[in-house]
């Protein structure tokens, strides 16, 4: 058994961080530095797998800049379960809850979602304590009722819900995932209020 939690980033890695129970309800274990905040003994400050530069957190976008790799592995600190950045075509602004189901999927461990694009993503590897981060997936979304393809996501259903047809920026519905008491994943649509089930399904590709 193990807790995992989410971790905002700045500008270059939003994590996942996970760590074994027995580590911390044992008083005499030494838990390792995730790598947050501007380390003491060499001066480097870390987001994920990533060495980040001084800078001023109120820069959105740019600031603290990433400076280089960390080596995989890295003595003294815990290694992310999974990790994702940003790119010219994903407007992700952070992460911004996770959810681990028992029941309703078949290969995904663990899902996570993103503030702005309304997106869910997720891994089909185990937590393993010491790996480097697991592969992760963008998940695609189908509305259960009529089968179709959620194109933005679930910023789709605040349209649905609250504004109609219209689509883009002013769709963001900060999604929160949760557990439903059946071990499902739920999320819950901070901008409408409203609560929707998770359920994995095996894609035919012809």
């Amino acid at each position: 058994k193990y807790l995992a939690f989410m971790d905002i980033g700045g500008v270059t890695a939003e994590e996942v961080n996970a760590v074994p129970l027995h580590k911390l309800l044992d008083d005499s274990s030494h838990i390792e530095n995730f790598g947050w905040g501007r380390n003491i003994d060499d001066g480097k400050a870390r987001e994920g797998t990533f060495y980040v530069n001084a800078g001023n957190g109120g820069v959105l976008s740019t600031e603290p800049s990433c400076a280089e790799n960390a080596p995989l592995g890295e003595a003294g600190f815990i290694q992310p379960w999974v990790q994702f950045g940003r790119t010219s075509v994903d407007y992700f602004f952070a992460i911004s809850s996770l959810a681990l189901p028992t029941a309703g999927t078949n290969k995904l461990k663990l899902l996570w979602s993103e503030f702005n694009t309304g997106k869910i993503l997720g891994t089909d590897e185990m937590f393993v304590e010491g790996a480097p981060p697991a592969k992760s997936f963008k998940i695609k979304l189908y509305n259960a009722e009529d089968g179709e393809l959620l194109e933005n996501d679930l910023n789709d259903l605040v349209n649905e819900e609250e504004l109609g047809d219209e689509v883009g920026y002013t769709s963001r519905g900060d999604p929160r995932l949760f557990h439903f008491p059946d071990g499902h994943a739920g999320v819950f649509v901070e901008r409408t209020g409203e609560l929707y089930k998770l359920t994995e399904m095996e894609m035919k590709i012809p």
